[in-house]
C-alpha cells in the first residue's frame, strides 16, 4: 500500500514538472516571436505598453517617439495587435502611426494624451494621424487633450491649426469611447476613407474658441456617427465634398454653430456629395440647426439626397437654413454647387431669430427638390411671429408648418 502511494505521489510531481517546464518552454518561445515591449493578452493579440517603449507619464516628456515606436512594433506583429496608453498624462508632439499593418490594430488610451505646447513641434496639418490602416479600433475611456488656448491666438492664418486626430485613407475603423478637449483646430476628421464608425464620443471646447469643429468630414464613404455630446466654438459636425452614404445620430449638439453640410465649393477639385442622413439629434443655443452651405464662385459640383429629420432645435438663431451666398464678400461669383432632394422633416423646437427658415439658393444653380414636411418652430421670447426667407429654390410644403408655408420663391 506504502508503495502505491508513493508510485502516485512519484507521478503527480512528474506532471506537475512537466506542465512547468511546458510552459517554461512556451513563454521563451513567445517572448522571441513578440518585439520588445510586448506581451499576449487572455483574449490573443499582443499588447505593446508605451511605458515598455520609454514612454513617461510626467505630463513634461514628448513622447511622440516611444507612440511610434510602439505602434511599429505593434504594427510588424504577426497577429492583432493593441498598443495601450495606460493611465496617467503623456505629452506629445505630432505623431503619425502609419500603416499598413499585418493585422488588426487597436490603439487603446486609457489616459490623457496632452498636445505639446510648442508650435514648432507640428510640421502638418495634425496632431495624432492614423494613415493607410485597415482593420483599426481607437477607444479606451481616455482624454485626448489639443490645449488649444496656447494656439486659437494664430487662427485664421495661413495655415490650419493641427486636428487632434485625423483619420487618413483608413477603412473598416472605429473610433468610440473616448473624450477630445480643447482641440488647436479641428478635433477630429475622417479624410480619404471608407466604413467607419464613430461613437460615444464627449468632445469640448469654449463657444468662442475658433475653428475647433468636433468632427469633420471629407472624400469618405460609409461612415455612421451616433451616440456622442459635442460642444465647441465652430460647427458640431461639418461634412465636406465628396463624402457618400453618411448617417448621423443621435447627436447632442451645443453649443456650437449646428450640423452644417458644407462649407462646399471652396476649392477646384471638389468632388460631388450624395446620401447624407442625419436623425434623431438636439441642438441647444446654437447659432445654426440644419445647414447647407456653399462658397460663391464654385467649381460645379453636387449636393443631393440629403435628410434631417426629426431634429428638436432649443433656442437655435437659425434653425433651417441653405446659404449658399458663403463667403461672398470676397468672391462675386454666384455658386455653382447644384443643391437637390434635401429634406427637412419633423423639426421642432424654438428660435431666437425671427427669420426660422432660410432657403437662400444661387441663381446660377438654384435648389430643387427641397421638401419642408411638419416644421413645427416657435419664438425662444417674445418678438412676434417666425417668419420664412427664400430665393432661387423649388420647393414642397407637406403637413404643419411653422412659420407659414410661403407661397413663392424669388
Amino acid at each position: 500500500m506504502a508503495i502505491l502511494v508513493g508510485a502516485s505521489r512519484l507521478i503527480a510531481a512528474c506532471l506537475v514538472l512537466g506542465v512547468a517546464c511546458f510552459t517554461a518552454i512556451n513563454g521563451v518561445e513567445a517572448q522571441q516571436n513578440h518585439p520588445f515591449g510586448a506581451r499576449r493578452s487572455l483574449l490573443g493579440g499582443a499588447i505593446f505598453d508605451i511605458t515598455k517603449f520609454e514612454a513617461k507619464a510626467d505630463g513634461t516628456t514628448d513622447n511622440a517617439m516611444p507612440i511610434i515606436r510602439a505602434w511599429n512594433a505593434a504594427c510588424r506583429s504577426p497577429g492583432a495587435a493593441k498598443v495601450v496608453i495606460p493611465r496617467g498624462n503623456f505629452m506629445a508632439g505630432e505623431i503619425v502611426l502609419a500603416g499598413p499593418c499585418s493585422a488588426q490594430m487597436t490603439l487603446e488610451i486609457q489616459g490623457t494624451l496632452l498636445a505639446n505646447p510648442d508650435p514648432s513641434t507640428y510640421t502638418g496639418g495634425s496632431w495624432i494621424m492614423l494613415q493607410k490602416v485597415d482593420n483599426v479600433v481607437v477607444t479606451g475611456g481616455g482624454t485626448i487633450n489639443g490645449q488649444g488656448k496656447n494656439y486659437w491666438q494664430y487662427a485664421g492664418g495661413d495655415s490650419p491649426l493641427p486636428v487632434s486626430l485625423v483619420f487618413q485613407t483608413v477603412g473598416n475603423a472605429k473610433l468610440y469611447n473616448l473624450k477630445f478637449v480643447d482641440s488647436m483646430g479641428f478635433h477630429s476628421k475622417v479624410t480619404d476613407s471608407h466604413d467607419v464608425s464613430v461613437q460615444q464620443l464627449r468632445i469640448n471646447a469654449p463657444a468662442d474658441s475658433p475653428n475647433t469643429d468636433g468632427i469633420h468630414l471629407s472624400s469618405s464613404k460609409n461612415v455612421n456617427i451616433t451616440d456622442s455630446v459635442i460642444g465647441t466654438g465652430d460647427d458640431c459636425i461639418s461634412i465636406g465634398h465628396g463624402v457618400v452614404n453618411l448617417a448621423i445620430a443621435r447627436i447632442t449638439c451645443g453649443p456650437g454653430h449646428g450640423i452644417s453640410i458644407g462649407s462646399l465649393g471652396k476649392r477646384v477639385d471638389e468632388t460631388n456629395l450624395k446620401g447624407v442622413r442625419i436623425t434623431n439629434c438636439t441642438l441647444i443655443a446654437t447659432t445654426n440647426g440644419a445647414r447647407i452651405k456653399t462658397y460663391h464662385d464654385s467649381p460645379q459640383i453636387t449636393a443631393s439626397d440629403i435628410v434631417f429629420q426629426d431634429i428638436k432645435m432649443i433656442d437655435v438663431k437659425h434653425p433651417i437654413i441653405i446659404d449658399q451666398h458663403y463667403n461672398s464678400k470676397t468672391k462675386p461669383g454666384e455658386s455653382k454647387v447644384k443643391i437637390s432632394n434635401a429634406r427637412f422633416v419633423n423639426i421642432k423646437g424654438s428660435s431666437t431669430s425671427p427669420v426660422a427658415v432660410t432657403l437662400n439658393c444661387s441663381s446660377a444653380a438654384p435648389c430643387e427638390g427641397i421638401q419642408l414636411e411638419n416644421i413645427d418652430l416657435v419664438p425662444s421670447r417674445s418678438m412676434g411671429p417666425l417668419t420664412s426667407a427664400c430665393s432661387h429654390a423649388k420647393f414642397l410644403f407637406k403637413g404643419i408648418q411653422n412659420p407659414k408655408a410661403l407661397a413663392n420663391c424669388v
